[in-house]
């Protein structure tokens, strides 16, 4: 069995006939900057996927903002800021991981405002190549599909889209469907090109609880991911969809399993217990069995690491999960963690 049809197994319901494993978060690299060197240097090798044959490719659509400057709409920001699709200004320091961010609409006064900012252009003229050839290798392909409610207030300001969600409806009504035409769009042009599994990236959780109320979430957040899915769904039939969210979010996993997400990531093992959360879904959506980013990876021992995946497999006996970081592997991570997870990950397939 390829992995495509092993993947394809277990998202179809069935026990794949090992776990699926990726060092990937989804689509997104799960190799930071300084890990991604010291790969290279103890290794040789650029393609960390293809050097420990885990079971996923990524590819994605490049995108970039739609209008001329997106510096024009930040106002002051340090040198060495750079901007994403949305202008959104993103600055971490010489070689940070997390980011100070600027809004570019934290100053838009009325819904007007919000639907004339320019929205992200998609390069769909690129050379998708590598997609054919990773699934006729036996690979399924992730790519990146975008967000709802981490775009809207990343392009807003998480303080003021806050305040809109609460006492200004009509903008974050206006904020959240700019966001869902895009990701509508950027999601039916990574189906378009032969991509596998959509991932979205939407973190609605703190490792407390909810970073809004569920009754919010459920009122501006999932009308809008039915949207998207839906208009996916009519035009490409066999996509399937992986949704990332940190942070505690027990909350709306049912809500997540009633929009029909397949794959579920990370069930951050800080503030939600994997073994709990599979017992009540692992038949419903594919959970990530992923180790800590966090806490585990960078500051356990490669036992400790080597024994966590033991521990995740033995709650999914049946196979029916992924094995992934839960978020991006931080430069202060021993490599001999990273060198016992993928170890551990493969032994798994002689165990069975």
């Amino acid at each position: 069995m390829q992995p495509i049809e092993n993947l394809r197994c277990l998202l179809e319901g069935g026990n794949p006939e090992w776990i699926p494993f990726s060092l990937d978060v989804g689509a997104l690299s799960g190799f930071s900057k300084p890990i991604e060197r010291t790969f290279h240097a103890r290794t040789g090798s650029f393609d960390h996927a293809e050097y420990f044959k885990t079971d996923v490719r990524c590819f994605s659509l490049p995108r970039r903002f739609g209008g001329n400057d997106p510096a024009g709409f930040a106002g002051p920001v340090p040198a060495g800021t750079v901007f994403d699709e949305w202008g959104i200004g993103h600055w971490a320091g010489p070689e940070g991981t997390v980011d100070k961010m600027f809004s570019p609409l934290a100053s838009a006064l009325t819904p007007a405002d919000v639907r004339m900012f320019p929205s992200p252009w998609i390069e769909t003229n690129t050379d998708t190549s590598p997609i054919t050839r990773w699934q006729a290798e036996g690979y399924p392909v992730f790519g990146y599909a975008g967000s709802i409610y981490e775009w809207s207030w990343w392009i807003r300001g998480m303080e003021q889209f806050m305040m809109d969600l609460a006492s200004e409806p009509a903008m974050a009504e206006a904020i959240v469907a700019k966001v869902v035409a895009h990701t509508t769009q950027l999601a039916l042009a990574t189906a378009g090109v032969g991509v596998d599994i959509l991932c979205f990236y939407d973190d609605a959780g703190t490792q407390r609880g909810m970073q809004i109320s569920p009754q919010l979430w459920r009122r501006y957040i999932k009308p809008a991911w039915q949207q998207v899915l839906a208009a996916v769904r009519r035009e490409y039939p066999a996509v399937r969809f992986f949704l990332h969210s940190c942070g505690k979010i027990d909350a709306i996993v049912p809500d997540v399993v009633e929009l029909g997400f397949h794959m579920l990531h990370p069930v951050q093992p800080e503030c939600m217990d994997f073994e709990t959360v599979y017992r009540q879904f692992g038949g419903k959506i594919a959970l990530c069995a992923t180790l800590g980013s966090q806490e585990l990876l960078p500051f356990g021992t490669p036992d400790d690491v080597r024994c966590a995946v033991r521990r995740l497999a033995a709650v999914a006996a049946d196979r029916r999960c992924l094995l992934m970081p839960s978020n991006v592997i931080q430069p202060e991570t021993p490599w001999e963690n990273v060198l016992a997870f993928a170890a551990e990950a493969h032994a798994l397939r002689h165990r069975r």
